[in-house]
């Protein structure tokens, strides 16, 4: 805990100031995590390695299947317009020029708006009554998609749907950090993100299924009815299991969630607080991290968003039907699937290289947009693979969001940077599909010179990142040595809701 902290306290904040760690500790304890006073009152309570074991392996097989599966909808519900649009949908709209990428588009200016209200509503409400809540509202939404009559008609969906599922991700960052370990949190964030992977290759066959009916309802429109209604059960399902913290999870017994909670104590970030203090808001506007997390939001999501709008156009466009360009999006998934798994094998057994994975995975994708925008479009296999390699890049983001709940602490902090990752997440989706151009159809050459330079980007970004974390632990650790005895530890500080700057004794992971 940091010498420099506050002596004084407004309108229930805790202004940062010149203090000594002991001093303060009383005062800091009324302000502290909600945890806090679970670990007094188990204070000197210890656990062996087996039973850490036993409660993580009971924490994952609750929480993941949970997380992996909310992830699956979520992806294919906001991505199920492009599906449906072989089937039909821009005619039937009679969608001219841009306006299906706008459609497109919509979903992400509702993520946008979505984006300030998160970093309160998530900083204050239940978790898991949060997300159940919002897999309802997105069901309900989906099932009024349909009745779309026009351009204006669908893209106010959209936008309500991007409303609906804008504090989805933001909410699973903050769970993953508030039930696993920092170098436990990569391989469970890429677990669940690789929903998204699965979910292309779930979404490619439902879609020959759906592709299918002949009904005097439009197809297109069944793409919305069947995956609203699958929506709607989901959300009942979260709303029964989904937990609110380890403080309150019913699946734990009282010795199981102090042992849950005392597994957290190192990584120094608390369980939950929804105490909105003034001075981590500001922190957060002022930490470069931040920024970061912001601008490389952007360049991960701009290239992507090629693929999840107009993916299974650009493939009918190298002259396959409409059958075969759904089957042959399950590949993309595959690769997709298979990055974000070995990523996080890799992260749980070698520290400290989750930003070189970063790069590493970002390097294919490169060259396979440069395969699918060089090639001549007679080469369908050489532009099918490249295609396919721009799929292994979608490990960069999961990756970020680990980084996000590892190297920020502070609830408030933590609220309010998410905010900034995802604004910056949506706007690359609102930018991204106006390079893929109506006029460019199929080949979109636009579209993929963007994915070229913005995956570029995705790949020095991290490098320099990396460089910057070892630097600030390594200055924070001379700090400590030339200190002497003026940055003491205080009992159960990991518990005291500071940030990450206030607390020398953070460590950032990299």
């Amino acid at each position: 805990m940091s010498a420099e902290t506050s002596d004084a306290t407004k309108k229930g904040s805790i202004e940062p100031a010149v203090r000594n760690s002991i001093e303060i500790a009383e005062v800091l304890q009324v302000h502290a995590d909600e945890a806090f006073g679970f670990v007094e009152k188990h204070e000197g309570f210890t656990y062996t390695l087996e039973q850490g074991k036993a409660v993580l392996r009971k924490i994952d097989k609750h929480l993941m299947p949970l997380m992996f599966i909310s992830y699956l909808f979520q992806y294919m519900d906001k991505s199920v317009m492009a599906q449906s649009l072989i089937y039909g949908l821009q005619e039937s709209l009679n969608l001219k020029e841009q306006e299906y990428s706008w459609c497109g588009s919509a979903f992400y200016f509702g993520y946008l708006a979505f984006q300030p209200f998160a970093g309160r509503l998530l900083n204050y409400l239940p978790l898991g009554r949060f997300v159940s809540i919002t897999a309802l509202s997105w069901g309900i939404i989906l099932l009024c998609t349909p009745g779309a009559k026009s351009f204006s008609g669908l893209f106010a969906c959209r936008f309500f749907l991007g409303m609906a599922e804008g504090g989805v991700s933001p909410a699973y960052v903050l769970i993953t950090g508030m039930w696993y370990k920092k170098d436990e949190i990569p391989q469970r964030v890429t677990f669940w993100f690789t929903g998204n992977g699965v979910a292309i290759v779930i979404q490619a066959l439902v879609s020959c299924g759906i592709g299918h009916i002949n009904t005097s309802v439009a197809t297109w429109r069944w793409f919305f009815i069947i995956f609203g209604i699958a929506g709607l059960v989901w959300a009942g399902v979260l709303y029964m299991f989904m937990p609110d913290s380890p403080l309150t999870a019913k699946f734990l017994s009282e010795e199981e969630k102090a042992i849950a909670i005392e597994r957290l104590r190192d990584n120094r970030t608390g369980v939950a607080n929804k105490e909105f203090k003034k001075y981590q808001l500001m922190e957060a506007l002022k930490d470069p991290i931040v920024y970061y997390s912001f601008f490389y939001a952007i360049s991960c999501v701009v290239p992507n968003s090629g693929v999840s709008f107009f993916g299974a156009q650009i493939i009918k466009g190298m002259g396959f039907n409409n059958f075969t360009s759904s089957v042959l999006l399950m590949p993309f998934g595959l690769c997709e699937t298979i990055g974000l798994l070995t990523s996080g094998y890799l992260t749980r057994k070698i520290p400290n290289i989750r930003c070189l994975n970063q790069f590493a995975w970002c390097v294919p994708a490169v060259f396979g947009a440069a395969l699918v925008y060089c090639l001549p479009s007679s080469n369908r296999a050489g532009r099918l693979a490249g295609f396919y390699c721009t799929g292994f890049s979608n490990v960069g983001l999961p990756l970020q969001f680990s980084l996000m709940s590892s190297n920020v602490a502070g609830h408030t902090k933590r609220g309010v940077s998410n905010a900034i990752m995802f604004f910056g997440y949506a706007t690359g989706f609102i930018v991204g599909p106006q390079f893929f151009l109506s006029s460019e159809a199929p080949a979109y050459p636009t579209g993929f010179k963007t994915m070229i330079i913005t995956f570029g980007t995705a790949c020095l970004g991290p490098l320099g990142l990396w460089a910057y974390l070892i630097w600030i632990n390594r200055k924070r650790e001379k700090m400590i040595r030339e200190s002497g005895n003026e940055n003491v530890y205080a009992r159960n500080e990991e518990f005291l809701d500071l940030t990450d700057k206030e607390q020398i004794h953070f460590v950032y992971s990299r």
